[in-house]
């Protein structure tokens, strides 16, 4: 027996003993949270509880918002765009780490769901376009966290790739595109990691909610798979009582109990629910405990959580964000950028000079520290050419929403500390003594964390929050208010915004888009003086529902509340803003524009509305380019954009989001400290109207047909050869590769068997470099209709100049199979003609090599 195997064994012996001590009522209660991350312990029978906590870019710990700090990782799509194992098992050693100084069980991460459209507003999560990558990455990252003995959840199950309406959407997928496109990155991660845990959507895949689908978690995930994890709900999108358990989903998160608890133990008194059910969703919840070392740990109480910012931690950012950027454009040979002695670097734009470390949402965080494009060129630049001179101007401002409360100007009136005091009483009025008195550090007053579980799960409560602000500068200056339940603005004892009803709406500054939209005020106010500003409100008015045991879709209930408070001093004259900048660029040597969108534009909750850049961006940019020749244009975010500019400049740069390394790694790049080896896991299409998803999405009436099928991402504009701006694969370096005698290792492919194909890969150019080799097949004349080409491998090497390195891959089954929906099943035809070409993208024409399939094979898993 193998290791993993008696794991296994052991975890399963353990979870029997247990359950067959337990009462009805405590196995019930495994099956929901104790809280916003945590599961029931039982300590009667010494068993403890498990603690989880976002995500995959980071490990925020037990406080949603305002906890202690954490490392702040680059996003999947720019861990993606290395194309390098290695460099995920290294950012999997840091998110070990922080696991373990949070003392978290189980990080809810990888995000593996396929972008399907570039407006999609968690595109920056997930790893690529393509889904042999991303499972292969995953399957990377999951190895590596569970190898310590942490638990990885594999999310969203499935297809929970938009953000309009996700918790009502149903989406009709085609089977093939079903099994080829959503399914296929769990299959291969499960396949060839076995994740502890996975969690489902919120949305409908063709008539049934993910949390409850029989055929997605019986008969695909446990039968086809023979996956035995726990699968937990998605935080509050549990949407049934009975019909969840006997689908398969374990665990309603997050907790207090809202679906089960009584209601399963009333259902199955009634014999709505067999026993059966019940003992197999609680064995995996402690088979879970067991594998993650908590079954010797009968003190479910745990320690305080920790901030540690270490150097080594550091270092291994630093250099995964360098090596995920992707140099897109350098006609001009404008960069590495050198000899600088002398001359005047101007570093323009709405992100050069602030943190733009993530996407909004559940893996947003508070980062150990934060690094600017400007701060790190500027510092990098004095080392080594000190007659050098960095300079910055914003010249736009692009905030989708209110900027909080400058933490400079914000006096919590009480503690004489930073930020607001926050009370909260146990009626509708405001009235008696507060039941708890907090600081806050910033003016986003979200009320969940901590609060008692009645307070979450229907008793309402009203709350206050108070700063005193002073205003930097005199003039007319802009306050906004977000409110979950009716609220008020209050500055100087007068009311300056009120909100008279509860809202849901997705126009929200309030994550999960339980607030109003976003109210704004002017307010005329003076440099230097005091003002009190005060945020009166109540909860949420719960929505009545009745409880049906059996119903598959009870009414979605709204649990967050709060309020957030956006501050902006009179900024000038924007025109005059924006034509300072240009100025600079004009008396600059080099001009370096970083622009891109943020947490407010790129979140959780909501999905773009353009792929064009927020605000003026296009037009500074073009303003910028002609006033200066050597502009760099460095892109900030996690989708593609469109660049109606790229022809006025030389230079350009995809540089994601990178977490707390953010500048470090783009001036690494921009000096030529790093090379770069970054490639697009996704297509960069020239315009929205161009995507496979145009014509099907958003959808109707809570209803999206997936009419591209399996053409997804670079597969459809192969398929209806339509140019793209980048294409998938694609990215520059400082050097030049040469690809050259391709070879395989058989030229026959059997269906339990394997080819291995090599490729030579030389260094033409004149300094180091690391290439990301793509291995793409196509089948010649197959049976039902394919893509012209699919990424099937892929070899990052390592080459000197002057060299010459072999890049290799294996093939078997799953390179050349479809999914046939006519015999459900996957299937390698019989006989038939396959190229295998290396490439360095997905347009390239690479090197080419041919093999050919023996006897039809068909498989399941």
């Amino acid at each position: 027996m193998t290791l993993k195997a008696q794991a296994s064994s052991d975890a399963k012996t353990w979870a029997q003993e247990k359950l067959s001590q337990m009462t009805l009522e405590e196995k019930v209660l495994l099956l929901c949270g104790q809280d916003l991350w945590r599961t029931n312990p039982i300590p009667r029978l010494g068993v403890s509880r498990i603690k989880t906590s976002d995500g995959p870019v980071g490990v925020r710990g037990g406080i949603f918002t305002d906890g202690v700090s954490a490392a702040s990782l680059p996003t999947g799509v720019s861990l993606a765009s290395t194309w390098d194992k290695e460099v995920m098992r290294d950012v999997c050693q840091v998110l070990i780490s922080e696991a373990k100084s949070k003392e978290v069980d189980v990080l809810l991460g990888p995000t593996v769901c396929i972008p399907r459209t570039p407006l999609g507003g968690r595109n920056f999560e997930a790893y690529s376009e393509d889904p042999f990558l991303t499972g292969k990455l995953a399957a990377e990252f999951i190895n590596s966290i569970q190898g310590a003995g942490i638990g990885a959840c594999i999310k969203h199950f499935v297809a929970n790739d938009q953000e309009t309406r996700r918790f009502f959407i149903d989406e009709k997928i085609p089977d093939r595109a079903l099994r080829e496109i959503a399914l296929q990155p769990f299959q291969i991660a499960i396949r060839d990691s076995n994740p502890w845990t996975l969690m489902t959507a919120y949305n409908k895949v063709n008539g049934v909610f993910c949390s409850a689908h029989d055929f997605l978690l019986q008969e695909v995930l446990r039968n086809e798979w023979q996956w035995d994890g726990l699968a937990m709900s998605d935080w509050f999108g549990t949407n049934s009582v009975v019909p969840s358990l006997k689908a398969g989903l374990d665990l309603e998160m997050p907790g207090p109990i809202r679906r089960r608890g009584q209601h399963l133990i009333e259902a199955h008194n009634q014999g709505l629910v067999d026993l059966a059910y019940i003992d197999t969703s609680a064995s995996r919840v402690l088979e879970l405990l067991h594998k993650t070392g908590k079954s010797v740990v009968p003190d479910w109480q745990e320690g305080q959580e920790k901030a540690d910012d270490l150097p080594e931690h550091r270092a291994i950012l630093r250099r995964a964000g360098g090596e995920g950027i992707v140099l897109l454009k350098n006609s001009a040979n404008a960069l590495p950028l050198s000899d600088l002695n002398g001359k005047t670097i101007a570093v323009l734009g709405p992100n050069a000079n602030r943190s733009v470390s993530t996407g909004g949402g559940s893996s947003n965080l508070a980062p150990h520290y934060r690094t600017t494009p400007y701060d790190s060129l500027k510092t990098e630049v004095a080392s080594k050419f000190p007659t050098a001179k960095v300079q910055t101007h914003a010249g736009i401002l692009n905030h989708r929403y209110l900027p909080l409360v400058d933490p400079a100007i914000m006096q919590d009136p009480e503690s004489g500390s930073s930020g607001f005091v926050i009370s909260l009483w146990r009626n509708m009025t405001h009235e008696g003594q507060p039941f708890m008195v907090e600081n806050r550090p910033s003016s986003n007053l979200v009320c969940y964390d901590g609060l008692p579980p009645e307070l979450t799960t229907g008793e309402r409560y009203s709350y206050r929050g108070r700063a005193t602000i002073t205003p930097k500068t005199s003039g007319l200056h802009e306050f906004s208010l977000s409110s979950c339940g009716p609220g008020k603005l209050v500055l100087d004892g007068e009311v300056i915004i009120e909100i008279d009803r509860h809202w849901w709406s997705p126009k929200s500054a309030l994550f999960m888009s339980y607030g109003s939209p976003e109210e704004r005020v002017q307010v005329q106010m003076e440099a230097g003086r005091k003002y009190d500003l005060l945020l009166e409100s109540v909860s949420r008015e719960p929505k009545p529902y009745d409880l049906d045991y059996l119903s598959a879709e009870l009414e979605r209930e709204e649990v967050q509340d709060g309020g957030r408070i956006g501050f902006l001093e009179n900024p000038g004259n924007l025109d005059a803003f924006f034509q300072e900048a240009i100025d600079m660029a004009s008396e600059s040597d080099i001009a370096v524009v970083v622009v891109g969108k943020d947490h407010e534009w790129e979140t959780e909750t909501s999905d773009m509305v353009s792929m064009d850049l927020p605000g003026r961006s296009n037009e500074f940019i073009a303003a910028v380019a002609k006033a200066n020749p050597n502009t760099i244009v460095v892109n900030q975010t996690g989708s593609p954009i469109t660049m109606p500019w790229i022809d006025d400049v030389s230079t350009i740069i995809q540089a994601w989001y990178q977490g707390q390394e953010q500048g470090n790694c783009l001036a690494d790049v921009l000096l030529g400290a790093v090379n770069p080896s970054g490639k697009l896991p996704i297509t960069f299409p020239q315009r929205i109207e161009d995507t496979a998803s145009f014509d099907n999405y958003p959808g109707e009436n809570d209803i999206v047909h997936y009419g591209e099928g399996i053409f997804a991402g670079y597969r459809y504009l192969d398929h209806r050869k339509i140019k793209p701006l980048f294409p998938f694969g694609f990215g520059l370096s400082y050097t030049t590769f040469e690809y050259r005698n391709i070879r395989l290792s058989s030229d026959l492919l059997s269906g339990d068997g394997q080819i291995e194909v090599e490729v030579d890969v030389t260094n033409t150019g004149s300094r180091e470099g690391k290439e990301a080799v793509q291995f793409y097949i196509s089948q010649v004349n197959p049976r039902l209709s394919r893509p012209p080409r699919e990424l099937k491998g892929w070899d990052k090497v390592f080459v000197r100049p002057g060299e010459t390195v072999t890049a290799r891959a294996v093939l078997d089954k799953v390179s050349v199979s479809y999914w046939d929906d006519g015999l459900d099943k996957w299937v390698m035809e019989g006989n038939a003609e396959f190229h295998v070409i290396a490439a360095q993208n997905s347009r390239d024409d690479g090197v080419a090599a041919t093999f050919h399939s023996g006897e039809e094979y068909q498989w399941v898993n």
